[in-house]
């Protein structure tokens, strides 16, 4: 399947890379992470993600500016990376082959090609799987691109598609020239303020309830505005809430203007992939979410905790 995929690539001339809307650092490095290979084959190539803004904490990746936020006038190919479903393109539909790189196991496998491989611990790490069956050497802007994917992916090495393999992708990175200090100030040190203050505000609205086993937090279109902080800069708030020591399910309800996007984590036996595919979305075992056209959020927590199995709360 990756011969195959390469073997497409080869006979492409103009090709799109395109990730999830409202990208981290998984989807934006893994589609960067082909574009200097693909240019060097003498490929047109475009990078497309329609979010706008994008998060600025990634402008230090190789041809961060080289992003677009639509779709050029020619593609002859279409490659997506680390997303689930097509519809989280935010695109509509192109009669052209599609290669579709993730790592998620929920993913609906709409490509032409799907090269999808759960084991893997980011959409990154795939990409490299790629170049590997494909012998493409490894170059210093690619390795950066696919070790910060993986940096962010991992919540750098500490979640649980962590093993022995993704420390084996991170040092053959480091081996060319990745510099995982820079990688980590970048993604790590260089928070905004309203950041700050949008992921203070999440603990000033957390819930608890279930003997504070789960808890929730719903951020506002009013609470961005007051806090001056980017759709982006939420990224880390539903992690805030797991961190607390009694909690088992995390839930954070972002609103946005014709509903919710719920972002869903857990440490314990709760497998909220299926919690959130059960809702129209996906993930992991311990990190998933999905989106939802209803500002009921009483009623969207009732439906997450009926799927977790939890009959009432608190």
């Amino acid at each position: 399947m990756y011969q195959k995929a390469w073997q497409l690539i080869t006979r492409s001339h103009y090709i799109t890379l395109i990730s999830h809307v409202n990208p981290d650092g998984d989807a934006l490095g893994s589609s960067l992470s082909l574009y200097p290979i693909l240019k060097d084959m003498g490929k047109k190539v475009s990078i497309v993600n329609v979010t706008t803004p994008l998060p600025i904490r990634y402008d230090f990746l190789p041809n961060y500016d080289k992003i677009k936020n639509t779709l050029p006038s020619r593609v002859d190919l279409l490659i997506s990376f680390d997303c689930g479903s097509y519809d989280r393109l935010g695109i509509a539909p192109l009669d052209v082959p599609l290669i579709n790189i993730d790592h998620h196991i929920t993913n609906t496998r709409y490509g032409t090609l799907n090269l999808i491989d759960a084991h893997e611990p980011s959409a990154s790490s795939v990409v490299l799987k790629l170049l590997h069956e494909n012998a493409i050497p490894l170059r210093r802007d690619v390795a950066t691109c696919i070790y910060a994917a993986l940096a962010e992916d991992t919540g750098f090495f500490s979640y649980e598609n962590v093993t022995a393999h993704a420390f084996g992708i991170a040092a053959e990175l480091i081996r060319a020239k990745a510099d995982p200090v820079t990688i980590a100030k970048n993604l790590k040190e260089r928070n905004s303020l309203a950041k700050l203050r949008l992921e203070a505000l999440t603990i000033d609205k957390l819930h608890l309830i279930y003997h504070a086993m789960v808890g929730y937090a719903v951020l506002t279109l009013e609470d961005f505005a007051a806090t001056g902080a980017l759709r982006s800069d939420s990224d880390a708030c539903v992690d805030i809430i797991r961190s607390l020591a009694t909690v088992e399910l995390a839930i954070l309800l972002i609103e946005e203007h014709d509903g919710f996007k719920v972002s869903l984590r857990s440490k314990g036996e709760v497998d909220v992939s299926q919690i959130a595919l059960s809702l129209g979305g996906g993930g992991h075992k311990r990190a998933a979410g999905f989106t939802v056209k209803s500002k009921n959020r009483e009623e969207i927590i009732e439906k997450i905790m009926e799927k977790a199995g939890i009959e009432a709360y608190e």
